[in-house]
């Protein structure tokens, strides 16, 4: 009777393991089946440069206004300034130039000049840095130097930034052929792989002919391009 006893007594703590082992296996089974992966890819972005306001708003018509000029027998100039506290030039670079990348400014196309209601003027005519002389039967003269050496450099929204490798370009006239662009701005290899800046200060300088033969309001389209090293 005490043999039979201790079997059944044995079969039921046998049976009662292989039920516990059964559900331990089975919890565990339904927890791993209720574990999911989350997969997420960060892509990187793309360079750019801009006309952004004070809040890195883009600016919808920038434009640059040169000290008025008088009428002359002389050759002259006039200045302005490209770039300014709502009118910043912006780059941005996300994580897509790590080797660098380069600012210019260009006419909107080869043949860009001043237009005015009556005659129009030349931006990159290199005659007499823009003068013309007699000899000269172009009826279009007038040359635009762009100076961003003097130029302010700051950190735009990147918070963890710097403006380290990054430098203003070096004083330079437009001559038609030869320098249709000239560099504003450049982020060497070693500047930030990820980050923001603005530059404002640019200065320009328009040489005008003598007796440049309409008193008038001239005006011409540049483009800000920006392309990795």
């Amino acid at each position: 009777m005490l043999k039979n006893y201790l079997l059944r007594r044995v079969n039921t703590m046998a049976i009662s393991m292989i039920a516990l082992f059964v559900f331990v296996a089975g919890a565990m089974g339904a927890y791993a089946a209720s574990t999911s992966n989350f997969q997420l890819t960060i892509n990187p972005g793309t360079l750019a440069v801009d006309i952004v306001n004070g809040s890195f708003t883009t600016v919808a018509s920038p434009s640059v206004v040169f000290s008025a000029a008088t009428f002359s027998f002389s050759c002259s100039s006039t200045t302005g300034t490209l770039g300014t506290s709502s009118e910043q030039i912006y780059v941005t670079n996300p994580d897509a130039a790590d080797a660098g990348w380069v600012v210019s400014i260009a006419g909107s196309a080869t043949t860009a000049f001043w237009n005015s209601a009556g005659t129009d003027m030349d931006f990159n005519d290199a005659t007499s840095s823009g003068c013309g002389d007699g000899a000269d039967t172009d009826t279009l003269k007038g040359q635009l130097t762009v100076n961003p050496s003097g130029g302010t450099i700051a950190v735009g929204n990147c918070a963890s930034c710097s403006t380290t490798s990054v430098t203003a370009g070096s004083s330079s006239a437009f001559v038609e052929g030869t320098t249709d662009s000239i560099t504003v701005l450049t982020g060497a290899s070693g500047s930030d792989d990820i980050g923001d800046w603005t530059l404002q200060g640019v200065a320009l300088t328009q040489t005008i002919p003598a007796e440049q033969p309409a008193a008038s309001d001239y005006n011409i389209d540049m483009v800000l391009s920006i392309v990795a090293s």
